[in-house]
């Protein structure tokens, strides 16, 4: 549904105000895609119902001022340390929120709600009495054959009255503004710490915005999210013990799952961390073993247990499963929880809802077309240049194909693909994804948005965070949204429900935690009691190592001085000194001995500051030490992030500049990381 443009008031901009932008909303106008909806202004040029601040903001800054604020996010961004993928790669935040309607949010929270209730009566159902199944309500093959679908799962206990604890759903809108699911995720559901790092950064680079907006606040979130985790532990426990189960720091969202660790105040370990006796999960210690009541995944169910799933997984733990089952410990989500990631589930959700739940389904997905079945084969097959093609399992084909790119040849393959296993694969109508402006360098400019919302078992039902974590297409013309994709993130802001939730500046708490900021308190930090081995050892590697690169920068510090004053006149006393403080240079690195001459030298210095290849050289101490504070990152504080972040930048940019016409050394002490650095491109 279509927002009309605001009335003059509070929180709207009178008509005429996007005119008033000079040339930035104008331009930004013309450029939206055709057919798609538009968060900031409605066709008439005018901004919709509650986004008339954002809109004056944007006029007041114009593209100088929003500029500066990217590269504020950025570098900010950067002392954070937050990072994506495997191969980190710095994690993209566009400064603009994304602001929804009270009104509309309540609507779509109504039906995100009801959302999560189907899925977890679905995935109680389908491990349990399959009712589904035998009434025909979802074709077996739907289910049985996705590798979702855990076997060995079934009967595993789960304490209280919810399976699914936590679940994420990604959303757009269509061309007339509804917004339509794209699929779920109940494996591993990532992104809640995202959202929440994304929320710091842009309240204080949009300040005086997020004053006078006052969002709901995430915290609330955060809370509902660390109980309902205490009140899922067996029985037994009296004081439940909770961790984060990790694949690591080089997993794709190492940051999120270190992040949440630290917001949640639970220990984040690794499978090494963990070990299976007597039927009871443990977590070694450097003292005796502690036991564990809760394991909260991050690692794909199917690695999680080597013993009764993956075998040749280093990711889980032997005997994780067994002791689930034997109600000793509980794990969040649940094994099996990924077949709710299916989208050949999409097509026969409204069914199940109305037969499970007694009411019809809420939210609408976007139209799908399950290939196992015959009619809907045969739509899919002759229309298959008009569709985006997916498969039901990540690891299926090459992921999802958009019909219209694929030559002659490729959708033969695919159609061939289909007829062999139809089961396997299911079509979807193109949705015309909703836009939302982000700032780039020529200004701002539309891209299309995906929504992501999360919510968690609490109390009688789900808690919804209030908001989300929006995504946008790094380029405008991109179709797929994704983070692999090098999607740019946006916070996402809601009117808080009730006004004591936003605060003012005389009202703004106290900031007690490093991870607070602008009114986001968060969950008291519960006490770790034990600390893993390999936690320590890393600890350890982090201390030896920021102590080498320490008397590395001071001795080079010294010999830098030495040569460029001494290194010309050989034959000075002062040439004498620079040469033994080479010789030492070279004992302490053990690097080879710098090559005299004022070119030579400068080029050798250089690298024994900025080379990460070159053991021994201060590059080389930054990045390890880099390294493994990315491995205990849950144990460090946000200022000592700013080190680090700032300490590697600033030898990025010396190694980037070269040798010739700079210092090599005298830039490459620990800086506070508060002055903002250039933005890029998206």
């Amino acid at each position: 549904m279509t927002q009309d443009a605001a009335p003059p008031g509070p929180g709207s901009a009178p008509p005429g105000a996007a005119a008033a932008a000079g040339g930035v909303l104008d331009l930004y106008l013309r450029r939206r895609p055709a057919g798609s909806h538009e968060e900031l202004l409605d066709a008439d040029g005018a901004p919709r119902t509650g986004q008339g601040d954002l809109a004056a903001s944007i006029a007041q800054l114009g593209r100088p001022g929003l500029l500066a604020r990217r590269a504020q996010a950025r570098g900010l961004l950067e002392d954070d340390g937050v990072t994506y993928g495997p191969r980190p790669r710095r994690w993209d935040l566009d400064p603009l929120p994304v602001v929804l309607d009270g009104a509309q949010w309540q609507e779509l929270e109504r039906g995100l709600t009801q959302r999560a209730e189907l899925l977890d009566v679905l995935l109680a159902d389908l491990y349990g009495p399959r009712t589904v199944l035998r009434h025909g309500l979802i074709p077996p093959e739907v289910v049985l054959g996705h590798a979702g679908f855990l076997r060995e799962a079934r009967g595993i206990p789960v304490p209280g009255p919810r399976r699914l604890l936590l679940t994420a759903t990604d959303l757009a809108r269509d061309g007339d503004g509804r917004w339509r699911v794209l699929g779920d995720r109940a494996q591993a559901p990532s992104g809640a710490g995202y959202a929440m790092e994304d929320r710091r950064v842009v309240s204080r680079v949009m300040a005086g915005l997020y004053r006078d907006a006052r969002p709901a606040r995430l915290r609330t979130f955060f809370h509902a999210l660390r109980a309902a985790l205490e009140e899922a532990a067996p029985p037994t426990a009296e004081a439940p013990r909770v961790v984060l189960l990790t694949p690591g720091p080089s997993g794709e969202t190492a940051f999120d799952q270190a992040f949440l660790a630290t917001l949640l105040g639970y220990p984040l370990v690794e499978g090494r961390d963990l070990t299976v006796r007597d039927g009871r999960l443990w977590m070694r210690s450097l003292g005796r073993p502690e036991p564990v009541d809760v394991v909260l995944r991050r690692v794909d169910a199917w690695y999680a247990d080597p013993l009764e799933l993956c075998p040749d997984s280093r990711l889980g733990v032997a005997g994780l499963m067994q002791a689930a089952r034997l109600g000793t410990v509980s794990v969040v989500n649940p094994f099996g929880a990924g077949v709710l990631e299916n989208p050949g589930l999409l097509p026969f959700l409204p069914a199940v809802a109305q037969t499970l739940l007694g009411e019809p389904l809420r939210l609408e997905a976007v139209e799908t077309f399950w290939c196992g079945d015959d009619a809907s084969r045969a739509h899919v097959l002759a229309h298959l240049p008009e569709l985006v093609v997916r498969p039901i399992a990540r690891g299926v084909g090459r992921g999802s194909r958009f019909g219209w790119e694929l030559s002659a040849a490729e959708l033969d393959d695919l159609r061939a693909r289909i007829e062999v296993t139809p089961w396997q694969w299911c079509g979807q109508r193109p949705l015309p994804l909703g836009a939302a402006p982000v700032v780039t360098r020529a200004g701002l400019a539309p891209r299309r948005m995906v929504l992501r919302t999360f919510a968690v078992a609490h109390g009688e039902g789900y808690q919804l965070m209030a908001g989300g974590l929006a995504r946008v297409a790094a380029d405008g013309a991109d179709l797929l949204v994704s983070s692999q994709a090098g999607a740019v993130a946006k916070d996402v802001w809601v009117p808080a429900a009730d006004p004591g939730d936003g605060w003012t500046a005389s009202q703004r708490p106290v900031l007690v935690h490093p991870a607070q900021d602008r009114g986001e308190s968060l969950p008291a930090v519960g006490v770790v009691t034990a600390m893993a081995p390999r936690a320590a050892e890393d600890l350890f590697w982090l201390g030896r190592y920021a102590e080498r690169a320490e008397d590395g920068v001071r001795l080079l510090r010294v010999v830098a001085d030495l040569a460029e004053d001494y290194a010309p006149r050989p034959h000075t006393p002062g040439a004498t000194a620079l040469q033994v403080l080479l010789a030492a240079l070279a004992a302490v690195t053990g690097t080879p001995p710098a090559r005299p001459g004022p070119p030579q030298l400068q080029a050798d210095l250089f690298a024994l500051t900025v080379d990460a290849q070159l053991p021994g050289s201060l590059g080389h101490a930054v990045r390890r030490t880099v390294r493994a504070a990315h491995a205990v990152r849950e144990q460090l504080s946000v200022d000592t992030w700013v080190v680090l972040g700032s300490l590697d930048r600033v030898l990025a940019e010396l190694a980037a500049a070269g040798p010739s016409g700079t210092e090599p050394v005298s830039g490459t002490e620990p800086v506070s990381g508060t002055e903002p650095v250039s933005g890029t491109e998206p």
